[in-house]
């Protein structure tokens, strides 16, 4: 996440509730810069402080696992390279490894942070060099010296941070790095910055020394504050909502904060499934596993448990040129669109690329100098290899967490396509409203308990039903006996009725009873 993705800069931000999960979208004008969906509350997330205790040391692999209150054991590189600008001096002396010698018993606490959240069967990875953020700046209580973002160019202002950094932590433990937008602060700001972030890491330091059990020392905000905070910029305009408590939530943020917010709207009942239809569409987009690019050219994009495949393909373009110079341009384009689709799917790890096979070696170096560039422009950090002689280029991102497709846990059993997926995940189709009514008709009853469902619908809604696998597993459970009423002038939702008794069904067409 970030204020920027390259030169654009976030100036619209949609939150919205679906089926209980928050999402946001955040736009620089119509261009969608970031998609994200709120992380499972049962887990930890990037940004938390634990306190957990040392499960097992393993000096062979230069790691340790480390158990902690939910989830799987967290994973502790020994080696540490966060902020490895600030620990320069302890690295050049050997201290690194000898603190964590004495730190790391089996049985012993330890004070972490979650650099990237558990996924699947792999538990956290974590850190011991605890960070405190800001939009301004990043405090590092374990730290030393001072760090300035390589995002902000100009020598002066570079400088005025150094020196105001040193002055501000004099009399203070550990190191601060200014972000990109304290390039812009007035030193009044920046102080009150400070101050906050030396408070915080005091009240963290007391209250990790208090009691040494295994729990959550501090949390990081949770969405939809934790996307704000992260995407606030001066550029930020508005702040569109469909939900209530997030509203207010967001509202009560905007109240608190310091300088000029943005307009804060609220997304009414009426209009919030118009709201939702447009998030839903994007996500259709990001599910599916082709890209199109502008010259008739396409991607297919293939993600695995051990990396993300992406095949370049010529498709239905032809150059009005030689071969070659098709697949050169289909080869540029194609290397201009994969990192906004790496952003916005969260794709991260090892990512190869299969390019369409180039012979000369001026233009494999200059499809890979446009993806590098692009990558840059996109804010993604990235180690990227030369094109190989099969025409592969392989990157490397940074894990941060899932992906936006194992973020929404998509376990398509039924082989269905993105756009049925996303009809589910939205609770749009009939069938997908049939399921969620009878999970919780059932949960109130006897797990026991027969019973008769009647459906009463127009034609194309029955016809949706029974053309949905989904419907047709459902009603076919133990104890369950559906059948099907013909209402030819009803809407587009759902009546049902319960050994002849009307019910009520929570969600659906505007005729729901």
């Amino acid at each position: 996440m970030g204020l920027a993705c390259g030169f654009a800069v976030i100036t619209d931000i949609r939150i919205s509730r679906v089926r209980g999960r928050c999402w946001g979208a955040a736009f620089a004008g119509p261009n969608l810069l970031e998609l994200l969906v709120e992380s499972d509350p049962a887990s930890y997330q990037v940004g938390d402080i634990l306190m957990g205790k040392v499960e097992r040391v393993l000096p062979s692999l230069r790691c340790a696992f480390v158990a902690l209150a939910l989830g799987r054991a967290g994973f502790l590189p020994i080696d540490e390279t966060r902020y490895s600008e600030l620990f320069a001096l302890d690295a050049a002396r050997g201290a690194g490894d000898r603190n964590v010698g004495r730190a790391l018993q089996v049985g012993s606490p330890i004070l972490v942070q979650v650099v990237r959240a558990q996924e699947g069967n792999k538990g956290p990875k974590l850190t011991q060099r605890v960070s405190l953020t800001s939009p301004l700046m990043v405090y590092v209580p374990s730290g030393q010296g001072v760090s300035v973002s390589q995002k902000i160019k100009d020598l002066a202002t570079r400088e005025r941070l150094r020196v105001m950094g040193l002055a501000l932590l004099k009399g203070h433990a550990g190191a601060l790095v200014f972000r990109t937008l304290a390039g812009r602060a007035t030193d009044a700001e920046l102080t009150q910055g400070v101050h906050g972030l030396f408070d915080q890491g005091a009240s963290l330091a007391a209250g990790s020394k208090r009691a040494q059990t295994i729990r959550c020392v501090e949390a990081s905000p949770r969405a939809p504050l934790r996307w704000l905070t992260a995407w606030q910029n001066p550029n930020l305009t508005a702040v569109t909502v469909d939900n209530e408590a997030d509203f207010n939530d967001i509202q009560d943020y905007l109240k608190s904060a310091q300088g000029e917010m943005p307009t804060l709207v609220r997304v009414q009942a009426d209009a919030a499934r118009v709201h939702q239809q447009d998030l839903q569409a994007k996500v259709e987009r990001l599910l599916d596993r082709r890209v199109a690019l502008p010259s008739g050219g396409y991607l297919v994009i293939d993600e695995t448990e051990a990396l993300v495949a992406i095949d370049v393909n010529t498709g239905s373009f032809v150059g009005s040129e030689t071969v070659e110079h098709s697949h050169v341009q289909t080869n540029l384009e194609a290397a201009l669109a994969i990192p906004d689709e790496l952003r916005l799917r969260q794709l991260a790890g090892i990512v190869v690329i299969d390019f369409i096979d180039l012979v000369r070696r001026e233009d494999q170096q200059l499809v890979r100098e446009q993806l590098v560039q692009a990558l840059a422009n996109h804010g993604l950090r990235c180690a990227v290899s030369e094109m190989s002689q099969l025409g592969l280029i392989a990157l490397s991102r940074t894990k941060l967490g899932p992906s936006l497709k194992r973020s929404i846990d998509l376990k398509n059993t039924l082989g269905e396509d993105p756009k049925a997926w996303a009809q589910r995940l939205f609770g749009m189709s009939p069938a997908s409203q049939f399921q969620d009514w009878l999970v919780g008709f059932q949960q109130e009853l006897d797990s026991g308990h027969a019973f008769m469902i009647e459906v009463s619908a127009n034609a194309a809604t029955l016809r949706a039903l029974l053309d949905d696998p989904m419907f047709l597993q459902v009603s076919g459970q133990p104890g369950v006996c559906v059948t099907l009423q013909l209402q030819a002038d009803q809407g587009t939702g759902l009546r049902i009725k319960v050994n002849g008794q009307r019910v009520a069904l929570s969600v659906g067409g505007s005729d729901v009873a």
